[in-house]
């Protein structure tokens, strides 16, 4: 148990961030003001400008409501309530999103710990961004069974049809 633990610290906080891709597929003049006031350097106006965005289901800003709550920017940390704007974001296929939920269920932050639904999750997370997520996913498939592998395999089948439909 101790050494499993270990090995999950391993896994970088900052691979829950991916904070380039919520400005990944836009253009310019697309800029938000919620990204112009995180430029700024205005973090609590930040945070409110894209959570207007996120209440308006924009996956975006639910995806960056995630990242400033998990690291506490502009707003009091809350873990559970970043999973909860990840979730948002993801259901919607949005990448970022889709792995920080992963890392999420991988780390247990916010939500249950969970080495299933992470490696469907960071399985679909790589499926949508080509690969980038290969390898956390395989750190995820390193703590399955076969029998949780071929569960979590199949979840991510069904994962990767129903955003496939999208």
């Amino acid at each position: 148990m101790q050494s499993n633990i270990l090995r999950r610290k391993g896994f970088c906080i900052g691979q829950v961030l991916l904070v380039l891709a919520l400005f990944s597929g836009q253009s310019f003049a697309d800029i938000s003001s919620g990204q112009v006031a995180i430029l700024k350097g205005d973090f609590p106006r930040a945070f409110k400008e894209f959570k207007v965005d996120a209440d308006k289901g924009i996956a975006y800003a639910q995806a960056a409501v995630g990242v400033m709550l998990h690291l506490g920017q502009g707003v009091k940390r809350n873990l559970p309530q970043a999973f909860f704007w990840y979730k948002k974001a993801a259901d919607q296929g949005y990448d970022a999103g889709v792995a920080n939920v992963g890392i999420m269920y991988y780390k247990g932050a916010g939500t249950e710990q969970d080495d299933v639904k992470a490696y469907a999750w960071l399985d679909l997370a790589s499926y949508i961004r080509g690969g980038r997520e290969h390898n956390a996913k395989a750190r995820a498939a390193s703590f399955l069974s076969p029998a949780q592998l071929k569960k979590a395999q199949q979840l991510a089948v069904t994962l990767r049809k129903k955003f496939e439909k999208k």
